[in-house]
């Protein structure tokens, strides 16, 4: 019996040991979830204070024909230029309308991609160009030009009454505003004939799809990180607040190529994106997030990223080395 006492001794000791062991474990896998728990929750919390500081603000008086809201409405309306009958943004007056730009007008002129130089129909986007001297003479901007002119940044959230028809991208999941697909279809197919493969990788975004690519970087942020002002700050350098976003419009879409498939500065070092920085005015697009715009647009440099604006205005922008919010105060478009 007196050998046994030890034996015991350890014995007990050793149980003793597993179960502070087990203890110990289980203070740290409860303190574990409810890291886990409080982090999910402020996550959660952090997203509905997003979704309400970017509720869209309720749209201005608004011209007849044109979505609520839209930046230059009201300018038209002082020109006197916003005509009942003949003011609508397509013809029938909806914001898609039956897919033409500007009553029996394609897109595109006569729908090719620089047309004959109007850039919705019948209506001239932004005035005519002055010869072969490059110059440009005064451009008259005409209701019926204001739908792909149409502005939406952090100041200026996309209507709530904004609609748009859509035409799907053969080959891909996109799809854009119809009234943009023919002069987007030509200057594709133009580079492709030059032996160039560009790829639409983004076309429209709903409002909820942009809102939550929007909030998913926000996160990513404070992940690694950075407090929510600071998270925020950074997510609005690279994507449009909720409300807003070109995407929105079906007016805009992002390229890549079959072989560089990402959205970086490295893009503009392709052929597709030096073919698009010479030649895209001449279908209607600009680069719409410039390299030296940045403190102007609120978005970084986006060599990728591709706006229709016209043909006319295209020409006019690139001309001049314009953003779009440059045209708007040059053309005093802000209402």
């Amino acid at each position: 019996m007196a050998h046994k006492r030890p034996r015991d001794q350890r014995v007990v000791r050793n149980r003793r040991v597993a179960i502070y062991t087990f203890l110990l474990i289980l203070t740290l896998f409860y303190i574990s979830a409810h890291r886990t728990v409080q982090k999910e929750r402020e996550m959660a919390a952090l997203g509905e204070e997003l979704a309400l500081r970017e509720a869209p603000a309720e749209g201005t008086e608004r011209a007849e024909g044109q979505p609520e809201g839209y930046p230059g409405a009201q300018v038209l309306e002082e020109r006197g230029e916003m005509d009942g009958d003949g003011g609508d943004t397509a013809g029938g007056g909806n914001a898609a309308g039956s897919g033409n730009a500007a009553g029996s007008g394609n897109a595109a002129g006569s729908g090719n991609a620089a047309g004959s130089g109007n850039a919705a129909g019948n209506g001239n986007a932004a005035g005519n160009a002055a010869g072969d001297t490059g110059q440009y003479r005064e451009l008259q901007i005409l209701p019926e030009d204001m739908w792909c002119l149409i502005l939406t940044n952090a100041e200026y959230p996309v209507p709530e009454d904004y609609e748009v028809e859509l035409e799907a991208i053969p080959g891909t999941e996109q799809w854009v505003d119809k009234r943009i697909y023919e002069p987007l279809m030509a200057m594709i197919g133009d580079m492709k004939a030059q032996g160039l493969s560009p790829v639409v990788c983004s076309g429209y975004r709903t409002l909820d799809k942009q809102e939550k690519l929007f909030n998913r970087k926000v996160l990513s942020y404070v992940k690694a990180g950075h407090t929510k002002e600071e998270s925020y700050n950074l997510a609005r350098q690279t994507i449009s607040i909720p409300g807003s976003g070109e995407h929105c419009l079906g007016l805009a879409v992002d390229f890549y190529t079959r072989k560089y498939h990402k959205l970086e500065r490295a893009f503009e070092d392709t052929p597709e994106s030096k073919w698009l920085m010479e030649h895209a005015q001449d279908y209607g697009f600009i680069m719409r997030y410039g390299e030296n715009k940045t403190d102007i647009t609120g978005i970084q440099y986006e060599p990728w990223h591709y706006r229709y604006v016209g043909v006319e205005a295209a020409k006019y922008m690139k001309d001049k080395e314009l953003s779009l919010e440059e045209f708007y105060i040059e053309q005093s478009l802000y209402g």
